[in-house]
């Protein structure tokens, strides 16, 4: 059965992206992972002991990141996790892995808009 000709240049590309994509997953063996943890809204407290606890075993497996509205700078805590402010936007990142937004469905479709690439979670 022959392929029609749009489909077998579809097949072609898809099966480069994906080869250039593993190419570049094995030169790079780094990963970034993003939590947003917005809070409720006006929240003034610091993100709570579960999400240190996420950020810490996450940044085992690679780099992460902790975006807070309390956190009034970027500071890095004695393990590694980069806290960063949250705003009004997502910080901007040249890879992403995944981003774990916590109880806020619209940061979570602003992270897939943002990082189209990288895994998106909702918890």
């Amino acid at each position: 059965m022959n392929t029609p000709l749009p489909m077998n240049q579809a097949l072609q590309v898809f099966a480069m992206r994906a080869a250039a994509r593993a190419e570049a997953e094995a030169q790079s063996s780094y990963r970034n992972f993003l939590i947003v943890a917005p809070g409720p809204a006006g929240a003034a407290t610091a993100p709570d002991e579960k999400v240190r606890e996420l950020a810490q075993h996450l940044n085992q497996d690679g780099y992460a990141y902790v975006a807070h509205p309390s956190q009034r700078e970027m500071e890095d805590d004695p393990s590694g996790v980069r806290y960063l402010p949250l705003r009004h936007d997502l910080p901007a990142f040249g890879v992403m892995t995944a981003v774990i937004v916590i109880g806020d469905p619209a940061w979570a479709a602003l992270a897939a808009a943002t990082y189209p690439e990288a895994d998106i979670f909702l918890m």
